[in-house]
């Protein structure tokens, strides 16, 4: 597999739940990560107003003037656009929260309900994840909210909890803050008829012991899926690999997993590649409201274009996983080994390595 592509068999070309995917060998390379996190608006197809009748292509001159005329009038009281007001742009205003007294909100009745969190590093496949556990028809998400990728990162912004472009800072939430907005979502976002409250955003990858405190003041079973990726699977052009940010978020990822006052689940993004069947058995163990999973389907099909919308084993039939060896630190081989892999000898390459890499791979931002 070393330097090459490790790709699963077919088998008799029927698509099965609950099995191993079934992907065939391709020529090129996956050009990016599974379900990458782009900074914008998923695209959509559009048809052109050329051959349309006289009426309809009328019309949509008429909204493109309209258009126009509002981007004026608004750049004219000194607004401006950019990625942020793309990914806020849909979703109801709740303001900023200056006073967190859960009382001020609506009742919420959290009896029997589990909080499920599902983080990772950014642009490993945590979409890919969450359109899996959403075909379970037992989870709900924050998609009503229309945010980017149903994440709760401008709903935290808008509430004042987070300050804009803040990737990940430990201390900008606190436990009062989430069990604030975990109660609004539920009141706004959630089908509370649901057993499974999800929120999968990958950034809370540093913040879970608040989470796991703001749950007791909710008074709900909380528990976190935790999204790992290897480096040799990364092969993504648009988001390349970042050994020194790797590390940092691996480390994280590795303290929450090792803790035991919390309940977590490590699912490895290969396995969704190469072992489906197991990812599905060990959510059902962790999760035991989760009876069915449909890999060939995605609970964001509604919500996402492109390969989001796409469920992960019929992503990996048409994008085989490839497994490309990289140079790596012995750090980061022992990081690997902690996380449980050893396939290609990471345990025996991380002789004599230390907690944290010798320095950054610089990336543009």
């Amino acid at each position: 597999r070393r330097g090459g592509s490790r790709l699963a068999s077919p088998t008799s070309g029927k698509r099965r739940l609950d099995t191993m995917v079934s992907t065939r060998s391709s020529a090129g390379g996956e050009a990016s990560p599974l379900l990458v996190e782009e900074a914008g608006v998923s695209a959509k197809t559009h048809g052109s107003i050329f051959g349309a009748t006289p009426r309809r292509a009328l019309a949509a001159i008429a909204a493109g003037a309209v258009f126009v005329f509002a981007c004026v009038a608004f750049a004219a009281r000194g607004g401006h656009f950019g990625v942020n007001d793309q990914l806020k742009s849909g979703f109801s205003r709740t303001g900023p929260v200056t006073d967190l007294n859960l009382a001020n909100l609506p009742d919420v009745d959290f009896t029997g309900k589990t909080l499920l969190i599902v983080l990772g590093m950014s642009f490993s496949g945590t979409s890919a994840l969450e359109g899996l556990l959403g075909t379970s028809g037992v989870i709900t998400d924050l998609c009503k909210s229309n945010t980017w990728q149903c994440e709760n990162t401008v709903l935290l912004e808008d509430m004042g909890f987070i300050n804009e472009n803040v990737h990940c800072d430990p201390d900008d939430v606190t436990a009062a803050e989430f069990a604030y907005a975990y109660k609004d979502f539920a009141n706004k976002w959630w089908d509370m008829s649901k057993p499974v409250l999800m929120d999968k955003t990958p950034q809370n990858l540093c913040r879970p012991t608040k989470i796991r405190d703001a749950a007791a003041k909710l008074g709900v079973n909380v528990k976190f899926v935790v999204l790992t990726r290897h480096p040799f699977s990364w092969t993504s052009e648009k988001h390349p690999f970042n050994q020194g940010y790797y590390m940092e978020q691996m480390v994280m990822a590795r303290n929450l997993l090792a803790d035991p006052t919390m309940s977590t689940l490590q699912v490895r993004y290969e396995d969704m590649a190469w072992n489906m069947d197991e990812v599905i058995k060990s959510i059902k163990a962790l999760v035991p409201a989760v009876k069915n999973l449909n890999p060939w389907h995605s609970s964001l099909s509604d919500d996402s274009k492109g390969d989001r919308g796409m469920g992960v084993s019929e992503y990996f039939q048409h994008e085989p996983l490839e497994w490309i060896a990289k140079d790596l630190e012995p750090a980061t081989y022992a990081m690997l080994c902690k996380l449980g892999y050893n396939e290609d000898g990471e345990c025996a390459a991380s002789a004599g390595a230390s907690e944290s890499p010798s320095g950054f791979v610089e990336t543009d931002e």
